[in-house]
């Protein structure tokens, strides 16, 4: 295994060479030169939406449509087998009169091949879903456990890989400022069968071969006094992907994720779970199908179905959703059309 494995953080870092849980990258990033450690890039994704009135505030009586900047993101990389740095920063809300937002600024320090050190800012690795870059989604969102933690904060991470197994340990202030509560999280990973491979949605360039990698992780908030444990199971066979996860939410622990244009819901004491079926069409198309369960106060569950196009495996994809919702208080469709151009820079499409 290379000695620069153990990349990092909860995103298993931008053009991973020739390791198989890295993968090699499939499509080259704007701006970016294989021959130089120093990359820089961008991605753009756009999104046209459209839901009946049920989708929007309580009393609204319009369809509600409309065109969204999902990401505007740019990122600077400096990456050798001993010593990395990563700076992204998101770009949408400026776009509109908002802030720069800061995602990922750390640096990694690789000491043994079993270990790397982190130090920065950066978003800690609970679930696969929460670990895959904006690029490599298969549908235009995350899924309810993938949004949950979809979150950067300030810390250090310790993480490493050796043959069919891995680990992540990561403490992070807890998104609380100065406060003394932090949050704290353990993930480890084992390839059942075949090696490991990125974290990316769907089978888009997977071999044509059984490849199967389970996932655990502990986590605990302690502003909230409370945690959880969560597993997820991914798997490609040739042109299939399928993707299980599951997770136990404590009385106290809360999170709002918001995935279908501002309808927020709030996961916390439940058990929420997304399963995920792809099918390859081609080298470069993929349809998904996937059925979610918040277990939140609403009871919310979520059938979607996807398809996604690019010309030619590159740094230009087209994206179609269709989710249909249904809760307690809230039952609507949501339809939405998109473009991606360009790159996370974290190799994943």
């Amino acid at each position: 295994m290379s000695s620069a494995a153990p990349l990092l953080l909860l995103t298993l870092l931008s053009g991973g060479g020739d390791d198989p849980w890295l993968g090699p990258p499939e499509g080259a990033p704007l701006l970016r030169d294989e021959t130089q450690p120093l990359r820089m890039g961008w991605l753009v994704r756009a999104f046209y939406s459209n839901s009946p009135p049920e989708a929007g505030a309580p009393g609204a009586t319009a369809d509600q449509s409309g065109f969204q900047l999902e990401d505007l993101d740019g990122f600077l990389a400096y990456e050798t087998p001993d010593v990395a740095v990563r700076l992204s920063v998101d770009l949408d809300e400026a776009a509109e009169g908002g802030d720069v937002l800061v995602e990922d600024a750390w640096a990694r320090w690789q000491h043994l091949d079993w270990m790397a050190l982190a130090v920065g800012r950066f978003k800690p690795r609970v679930l696969r879903s929460n670990a895959v870059p904006q690029d490599g989604l298969l549908f235009r969102e995350r899924t309810f456990l993938g949004a949950a933690f979809d979150r950067w904060d300030d810390g250090f991470e310790l993480s490493g890989l050796w043959d069919e197994f891995g680990y992540f340990l990561a403490l992070t202030d807890g998104a609380n400022g100065d406060a003394s509560e932090h949050f704290l999280s353990a993930r480890g990973v084992w390839a059942l069968v075949d090696e490991g491979f990125a974290d990316r949605e769907g089978a888009l360039g997977a071999p044509n071969h059984l490849r199967v990698v389970l996932g655990a992780a502990l986590f605990h908030d302690d502003g909230l006094s409370d945690g959880g444990f969560a597993t997820d199971l991914a798997l490609t066979f040739g042109p299939y992907g399928f993707h299980f996860e599951w997770a136990t939410l404590g009385d106290n622990f809360t999170r709002e994720v918001d995935v279908f244009d501002g309808h927020v819901m709030t996961l916390g004491d439940g058990h929420p779970y997304a399963t995920t079926l792809s099918r390859r069409i081609g080298a470069h198309g993929e349809l998904g199908l996937r059925m979610q369960q918040a277990d939140e106060a609403d009871d919310t569950q979520a059938l979607g179905l996807s398809a996604s196009w690019s010309p030619d495996g590159g740094a230009l994809r087209f994206v179609a959703d269709l989710e249909q919702v249904e809760g307690d208080t809230r039952d609507f469709s949501l339809f939405t059309v998109g473009v991606e151009l360009g790159s996370s820079g974290l190799g994943a499409r």
